[in-house]
């Protein structure tokens, strides 16, 4: 089975930040990227619960990230792949890793400012990802800023 780095970003704040440090990780790593664009609640027309978000759901500024992601990612000769879905942030993390094996690396790209950085802390999801996923996690705030996960719950 092939190792994966999984991005995991709220679409609608994404850091490009966080993708540039998934795509040089996953390049050093020779492994493939896996992005995982969610958003707390579906478009407008797209019932909840209907399972992934198509891309002709998202807003065009939501496909000229995802774009970006991919031209960056082809540049630095990183296959990629990419799933959009809505619901609870770490939930969704969950729910993916759980059903997706092979995945070494998570990284969090969430902004310094991001009011999904504050309700992270306290997610039931997240405390259950980080008993069962046996790879690292990492926050990315900010562009030069790494965060292990474990340190970040200690502050």
């Amino acid at each position: 089975m092939s190792k994966k780095v999984l991005l995991a970003v709220d679409l609608q704040v994404p850091g490009a930040w966080a993708a540039s440090y998934a795509i040089q990780l996953a390049a050093r790593l020779k492994v493939s990227l896996v992005l995982m664009a969610i958003l707390p609640e579906p478009p407008a027309g797209v019932n909840p619960g209907a399972g992934e978000v198509i891309m002709e759901d998202l807003k065009e500024e939501q496909r000229l990230w995802l774009g970006q992601v991919r031209e960056e990612s082809q540049r630095e000769g990183v296959p990629l792949e990419i799933f959009v879905s809505a619901g609870q942030f770490s939930r969704e993390v969950l729910r993916f890793v759980t059903s997706h094996p092979g995945i070494q690396f998570i990284i969090l790209g969430l902004p310094g400012s991001s009011p999904l950085k504050e309700r992270l802390a306290g997610a039931a999801a997240l405390r259950t990802l980080q008993r069962i996923f046996t790879g690292e996690i990492l926050l990315v705030p900010g562009p030069g800023q790494i965060q292990r996960l474990t340190e970040f719950r200690q502050n």
